[in-house]
């Protein structure tokens, strides 16, 4: 029989373009609509995704039933076999008597004291030893967390342990690749196609790009993208076609896939010319989803408009959603359905963000900004002004909006600024004075 410290393992808690309307004259100057740039205030969201893993639950309260099961079907634990059993402390011990200990224990328990230890060690005496447990308690006490880290328990969490909580010691003791840093995949789709969802996507990633950070943007309208095309990327074959007789995804063709844009920004693109191409299986884009979040600090996701397995797929492993639309009524009663169904799949996640496109067209009936945002229960996040001719030039140039128009291009430095939490470069002063001053050396 083992003890609990040898059982259980220990882990620590853890510029304008000529032709353009200026924006003083139309009232759409390019801005983060709420005015702020600050990130929204909600709990941090934790990142990655479980490894196959099983999991056992032992309850004392409905609220600990709750929490697990909504931390169950969260896509972050969906490759996690979830189960739920009454008894607490006492409980765990009984069952696996006659049972096999899964990877990792919740158990809830509202003993303390002596009598707290004394289950402690009958645990230990039917526990396997390559089992890691998580003790939820109603004692606020660090003398009590370190007796416990002492003995083994893997984590204490103060009760009540909301769904987020479970999620987050979950990703910090069974982390998918414990040697890989976990980047943020942002997913990016249209509400009616030709709302430019993907000029936002690619704009948005080269912005994130500039201000120095690694940005991978995966196109994974494999049939019609355009990022190549917007990224001036020669790409005879695309990825998908690359990937469909690839026995596995290694580092080396992960690589091969991938189209150098900058010292910051690469491009996993589909082929320039048309043909008929099938999108890899819904394994191979968690696999490639997985890879890039481990190499990339950003992903960017832009997706095609319509509601395939591949589509789903991509927008429940992203981290955060950005929903393009553009001010009219089918935009809205569209935006209404995927608000409506990412919220009810997406269970512990953040509202996705919502951008706004082709503000302020000439002779057309539009929804106001704030009415649009407000019937959806939202927060407009940004706003693109109508701007055909900076528009158009970079889509003809294979450049980007801000680098044919600052005022055009500024939303997009606006949005990569919310999406990052960083706040813009400060620019150094340079008085008149002290340009004199170098002149004269």
């Amino acid at each position: 029989m083992m003890n609990v410290t040898a059982g259980l393992q220990t882990v620590r808690p853890a510029d304008h373009c000529p032709g353009e309307p200026d924006a003083a004259d139309v009232d759409l100057a390019p801005c983060i609509a709420s005015g702020k740039q600050a990130v929204p205030d909600v709990p941090p969201q934790p990142l990655g995704r479980v490894p196959y893993i099983t999991l056992q639950a032992f309850s004392e309260t409905p609220g600990f039933v709750a929490s697990v099961d909504q931390a169950a079907r969260d896509r972050r634990l969906s490759r996690a076999d979830v189960t739920v059993t009454s008894g607490g402390l006492r409980g765990a011990v009984e069952c696996f008597a006659q049972a096999t200990t899964p990877d990792l224990l919740l158990i809830e328990t509202g003993v303390h004291g002596e009598a707290l230890f004394q289950q402690l060690d009958a645990l230990a005496e039917v526990c396997d030893a390559n089992s890691k447990v998580v003790l939820v308690g109603g004692v606020n006490d660090v003398s009590l967390y370190r007796q416990l880290l002492e003995r083994g328990i893997a984590d204490y969490l103060v009760a009540p342990a909301g769904a987020l909580s479970l999620i987050d010691v979950v990703l910090r003791l069974f982390p998918q690749d414990e040697t890989a840093r976990l980047g943020k995949v942002l997913a990016f789709v249209g509400t009616k196609g030709g709302a430019g969802s993907s000029t936002v996507a690619q704009n948005t990633a080269w912005s994130l790009a500039k201000s120095g950070t690694k940005v991978l943007l995966a196109d994974l309208d494999v049939q019609f993208g355009t990022a190549a095309l917007s990224y001036n990327i020669d790409a005879p074959v695309g990825f998908a076609e690359q990937l469909a007789g690839a026995e596995r995804l290694d580092d080396a063709l992960f690589e091969r896939l991938l189209h150098k844009h900058s010292p910051n920004l690469s491009v996993l693109a589909g082929a320039t010319a048309s043909r008929d191409v099938v999108p890899p299986s819904l394994e191979v884009l968690d696999r490639i989803v997985d890879r890039a979040r481990a190499t990339f600090p950003f992903v960017i996701l832009d997706l095609p408009h319509e509601w395939t397995p591949w589509v789903r797929q991509a927008l429940m492993s992203a981290d955060e959603v950005i929903v393009t639309a553009e001010p009219d009524l089918a935009n809205l009663r569209n935006a209404r359905r995927v608000f409506d169904l990412l919220k009810a799949t997406r269970l512990n996640d953040a509202d996705p963000l919502l951008v706004l496109n082709r503000v302020g067209v000439p002779r057309r009936d539009e929804i106001k900004a704030e009415e649009f945002a407000a019937t959806l229960e939202t927060q407009l996040r940004a706003k693109l002004a109508f701007a055909p001719k900076a528009f158009g030039k970079a889509a003809s140039s294979g450049r980007m909006i801000a680098e044919i128009s600052t005022a055009a291009g500024q939303p997009f430095m606006q949005l990569a600024q919310l999406l990052s939490g960083k706040a813009p470069p400060r620019q150094t002063r340079r008085f008149l004075g002290w340009r004199r001053a170098d002149e004269q050396v």
